[in-house]
């Protein structure tokens, strides 16, 4: 099986790379050479690559900066997706695109399902969103993989950043009352090369995981996360305890910390 990586230079996309199984041939270039909001450069990875699988790590990720950099964020996380979709039905192969939790808008007391209406609350939020439903309408068979919370060994995370200013020895506060379930993208790499194998779920049965059937009959969609919920400060005193200074943290609420960008209360 060939599989076509886009976004490759990623802190999911290096662990992607680490868990590829050995049957699979795994064509991954640079961000640089593929950016996915120029259709001429993907239609030339694809054509060029003929994959059976596109896998799109590729996102605009800083949930702040996006609120003011609404077009960047619109044309990575979103329109992208319709370009990619339709190239990848041109040749008849699958796509596996990454969502988030931030499609809504966090005032649910149980946990969200695939069958949960989205209502995002923030640009970054509305752009994936719209990336989802881009993806659906191509008519590219396809799964959106929504996650949330992603930590790993590659890149920036929250646990890193935590990590460095417990060491710095920096007085922090975390807000105490965000809930969600944090997620190691070695984790949601492997599950990611699960559903590039499984023929059940590409037969259309991830579309009816839940009943009553998904009110989102057009899009293929499946949460996966770790287990467990967390908030962002009990995350962030896991980071602080092991690194021997505990008393360096505080925890606070979401209005004492003030954001450019509303997040969802409770995502999970």
């Amino acid at each position: 099986m060939r599989v076509l990586l886009l976004g490759a230079s990623g802190m999911l996309a290096s662990d992607l790379l680490q868990e590829t199984p050995a049957d699979v041939e795994l064509l991954a270039p640079s961000e640089g050479d593929v950016d996915v909001t120029d259709a001429r450069l993907v239609r030339g990875a694809v054509m060029d690559g003929r994959p059976n699988v596109i896998i799109n790590a590729a996102a605009y990720t800083n949930v702040d900066a996006a609120e003011a950099a609404i077009e960047q964020a619109f044309a990575v996380n979103g329109h992208a997706l319709g370009e990619i979709g339709s190239i990848a039905r041109e040749i008849g192969a699958r796509v596996i695109h990454y969502s988030t939790d931030h499609v809504f808008d966090g005032t649910a007391r149980e946990a969200y399902t695939e069958c949960d209406a989205p209502a995002p609350v923030g640009v970054y939020g509305a752009s994936k969103r719209l990336g989802e439903r881009e993806l659906a309408r191509s008519g590219a068979q396809h799964v959106i993989v929504r996650t949330q919370w992603l930590f790993g060994k590659c890149g920036r995370s929250f646990p890193r950043t935590m990590w460095e200013r417990a060491v710095s020895g920096s007085p922090t506060r975390v807000v105490n009352d965000q809930f969600g379930k944090p997620t190691y993208t070695a984790d949601l790499a492997r599950a990611t090369w699960e559903i590039v194998g499984s023929a059940r779920l590409w037969d259309g049965a991830a579309a009816s995981v839940c009943s009553p059937p998904c009110a989102l009959p057009d899009e293929t969609i499946l949460h996966v996360a770790n287990r467990g919920v967390a908030t962002w400060y009990d995350l962030a005193h896991r980071v602080f305890e092991r690194c021997g200074r505990p008393e360096l943290l505080l925890p606070c609420t979401t209005g004492e910390y003030p954001t450019p960008a509303a997040r969802p209360v409770r995502s999970v």
